[in-house]
C-alpha cells in the first residue's frame, strides 16, 4: 500500500507563523525585601509536607508571588487584582504568579486582573506516587481589564485537570499534560480594543486524554486566533472552536498520533497541495506513532479560515475527524491512517458554508468513510482513499464546484453530486491493490436542478465534551 505521510518542513501552521511565544514555563521574579517599597508587592511562600494550604492576595503594581509546596493534597490560591482603567498607580499590572506542586491530589487556582499577567502552574506526580489527580485553574482578566496575558500549566500523572480562561487582548496559553485520563480546556475571548489575537497550544501524551480550545473575538476585532493541539496515545479527544467576526483569521491544527511535532502551513498547506497533485500516491515522511480511536473536531466561524487534522494509525481504531467552517476564506485538510500499513474504519467529515471553500481529505487502509458537503461560493474538494471498502460522498451546491475523488483498491464506492459550476473526475482502482468491485454515482445539474441521490454512508462527527471548568475547592482555614 502507498505511503501517505506529511513532511516536517513542508507542513506548518508553523510554530513560527502561529506562535507568539509559548515555550511555556515562565513566571518567577519575587526578589525585593532589602529596603523594599519602590512600588513593591512581591512574595515567596514555601511549604513542605502534606495537607498544606496557602492563599496570597495582592493588589497594586509590580506584583509577583511564588509558592512551592512539596508533598500531597496541598492547596494554593493566588489572587492579583487592580483597576487598569480607573487608576494606573493601583492597577494590577506586570503580575507574575507561580505555583509548583510536587505529589498528588494537589489543587491550585490563580486569578489575575490587569495587564501583562504571567501565570505558571506546574504539578508533578512523583513516580510511585498516589493516583489522586492534580487540579489547576488560571483565570486572567475581568471584562476589559486585561491584555498581553500569558498562562502556562504543566501536569504529570493521571486524572489531572487544567482550565485556563483569558479575556480581552492578545493572550497566550499553553497546557502540557503527560499521563492518562487528563483533561484540558483553554477558553480565550478577545475584545475589540487592541486585539492582536490569541494563541493556544496544548500537548497531551498518554491515553484517554481530552482537550478543548475555544477562541472568540468580538465583532470589529482585528485579532487572529491560533490553536495548536498535539495528542500522542490512544482514545484521545480534541476539539477546537474559533469565532472571528471581521478578523485577520483563524488557524487551527490537531495532530493525533504524530510524534516530533508535525507542522502545517497556512491554508493547511494548500490542502496538502491539493492532496499532492491529486494523489500521485502522496508521499513525504515524518516520524509517527499510532493514534487509535481518536476524535478530532474543529469548528470555525468567520473570516480567513484554515484547518488541519492529522490522525496516524496502522491498527484498527476508528479515528473520527470533523471540520466545520462557516463563512469567508475557508480551506481545510484531514489525513487519517497515514502510516504505511494504513488503518481501518476511520470517519472524516468536512462541511463548508459560504465563500471561498476548498477541503481536501486523505485516508489509507480499509472501511473508511468520508463526507464533504459544500454550500455556496467557489467550492473545490479533493478526496484520496486507498485500500478496501472505502466510501466517499461529495455534495456541492452553488457556485464554482470542481469535484475529484480517487480510490485505489477494491470494493470502494464514490458518490458525487454537483449543482451549479460543476466539473468532476472520479478514478478508481488506479494503483490497483485488488481486482475491482468499485462503484461510482455522479449527478451534475444547474442551480435549479431537482435530481436526488442517496449517499452511501451517513457520517456523524463526534464533538468533544471536556468540562467547562476545573472543579472549585475550599482552602483550609487561614486566619
Amino acid at each position: 500500500m502507498r505511503k501517505v505521510i506529511l513532511s516536517v518542513v513542508a507542513l506548518a501552521i508553523a510554530s513560527v507563523a502561529m506562535a507568539q511565544d509559548t515555550g511555556a514555563r515562565k513566571a518567577v521574579q519575587v526578589a525585593q525585601i532589602p529596603g523594599s517599597a519602590a512600588t513593591a508587592n512581591t512574595g515567596e511562600s514555601i511549604q513542605n509536607g502534606v495537607l498544606n494550604a496557602v492563599q496570597v492576595r495582592q493588589a497594586g503594581t509590580q506584583q509577583s508571588a511564588l509558592t512551592v509546596q512539596n508533598g500531597e493534597e496541598n492547596q494554593a490560591r493566588i489572587m492579583q487584582t487592580g483597576d487598569v482603567n480607573g487608576n494606573q498607580a493601583l492597577s494590577g499590572q506586570l503580575n507574575l504568579a507561580e505555583v509548583d506542586q510536587l505529589g498528588f491530589g494537589n489543587e491550585s487556582t490563580t486569578y489575575q486582573e490587569g495587564d501583562f499577567n504571567n501565570a505558571m502552574t506546574e504539578q508533578r506526580n512523583e513516580a510511585g506516587g498516589g493516583t489522586i489527580g492534580n487540579r489547576a485553574l488560571i483565570q486572567q482578566g475581568v471584562a476589559d481589564q486585561a491584555e498581553n496575558n500569558d498562562a502556562n500549566i504543566t501536569q504529570d500523572g493521571q486524572d489531572n485537570s487544567a482550565y485556563t480562561k483569558q479575556t480581552w487582548d492578545n493572550s497566550d496559553a499553553a497546557t502540557s499534560q503527560t499521563g492518562e485520563s487528563n483533561i484540558s480546556e483553554i477558553d480565550q475571548n478577545a475584545g475589540p480594543e487592541d486585539s492582536q489575537g490569541q494563541f493556544a497550544i496544548v500537548s497531551q501524551t498518554g491515553n484517554n486524554n481530552e482537550s478543548r480550545v475555544d477562541q472568540d473575538n468580538a465583532a470589529g476585532s482585528d485579532a487572529r486566533n491560533r490553536a495548536f493541539t498535539t495528542q500522542l496515545g490512544e482514545n484521545n479527544k480534541a476539539e477546537q472552536i474559533q469565532e472571528a467576526e471581521g478578523s485577520v483569521g483563524n488557524r487551527a491544527q490537531i495532530n493525533q498520533g504524530a510524534s516530533g511535532g508535525v507542522t502545517v502551513s497556512s491554508d493547511a498547506f494548500a490542502r496538502f497541495t491539493e492532496v499532492s497533485g491529486f494523489d500521485t500516491s502522496v508521499v513525504n515522511s515524518i516520524p509517527t506513532e499510532d493514534s487509535e480511536s481518536g476524535v478530532a473536531f474543529q469548528n470555525q466561524s468567520g473570516d480567513d479560515n484554515d484547518a488541519f487534522i492529522g490522525q496516524a494509525s496502522s491498527e484498527p481504531g476508528s479515528n473520527n475527524a470533523a471540520q466545520i467552517q462557516d463563512g469567508n476564506g475557508n480551506s481545510a485538510f484531514i489525513t487519517q491512517s497515514f502510516l504505511a500499513s494504513g488503518g481501518t474504519d476511520n470517519v472524516g467529515r468536512q462541511m463548508q458554508t459560504g465563500d471561498n471553500n476548498a477541503a481536501g481529505l486523505n485516508q489509507d487502509g480499509s472501511g473508511h468513510a468520508s463526507l464533504q458537503d459544500q454550500w455556496g461560493s467557489d467550492n473545490t474538494t479533493v478526496v484520496s482513499q486507498a485500500g478496501l471498502g472505502n466510501n466517499s460522498n461529495v455534495f456541492q451546491t452553488g457556485a464554482g464546484s470542481y469535484g475529484r475523488t480517487l480510490q485505489h483498491g477494491e470494493f470502494n464506492v464514490s458518490l458525487l453530486t454537483q449543482r451549479d459550476g460543476q466539473s468532476y473526475t472520479i478514478r478508481q482502482n488506479e494503483g490497483v491493490f485488488g481486482v475491482g468491485g468499485n462503484q461510482a454515482d455522479i449527478l451534475q445539474e444547474g442551480p435549479m436542478g431537482t435530481g436526488t441521490q442517496n449517499g452511501f454512508i451517513q457520517v456523524t462527527p463526534q464533538s468533544v465534551t471536556a468540562p467547562a471548568s476545573v472543579a472549585s475547592f475550599t482552602l483550609a482555614p487561614i486566619n
